[in-house]
């Protein structure tokens, strides 16, 4: 009985072993599909993004279908550069935010807490109107802002 335990036993690890690394080789194609933004017909998105003539130094970009049929695609914009891989052709609503810290108020519970806005106008935010038609292929596209800088208030 003790030598079918260990051979049940050694063949259980032998056959779940295989089965991880079936799953190791199946989470890694789909990275590498997914990071390569490769599918048929799909978009990779690329450019710059600056404020005022500086670069946005930490944000994000996001595209929402204007149809509203289809998946939304995004990216982080770091040190004024993004890059979003895997978008469906259309047409695109977009929509930028750039956090900053403007400063330190009192919490609930007596504690300093830090004060967020967006450096980004109102207009590129929820109720962005800015629209990209984005086609199969790699294409490359700079959004130049401008608008009052919330880190210069009186």
């Amino acid at each position: 009985m003790a030598i079918m335990r260990r051979e049940t036993t050694s063949l259980w690890k032998a056959t779940n072993m295989r089965s991880m690394a079936s799953m190791g080789w199946l989470v890694t194609s789909v990275a590498i599909a997914t990071a390569a933004g490769c599918g048929p017909g799909t978009s990779t998105l690329s450019g710059t993004v600056t404020f005022n003539g500086e670069a946005v130094a930490k944000g994000s970009i996001s595209l929402f279908p204007t149809d509203g049929k289809g998946s939304p695609a995004g990216g982080l914009i770091e040190n004024g550069r993004y890059r979003i891989a895997g978008i469906a052709p259309g047409e695109k609503t977009v929509q930028l935010s750039a956090p900053i810290s403007v400063g330190v108020r009192k919490d609930d519970y007596g504690d300093d807490t830090q004060t967020f806005e967006d450096l980004m106008p109102a207009s590129w935010g929820r109720a962005s109107q800015e629209k990209i038609t984005v086609t199969a292929g790699s294409l490359t596209k700079n959004f130049e802002i401008t608008g009052p800088d919330p880190r210069k208030k009186n």
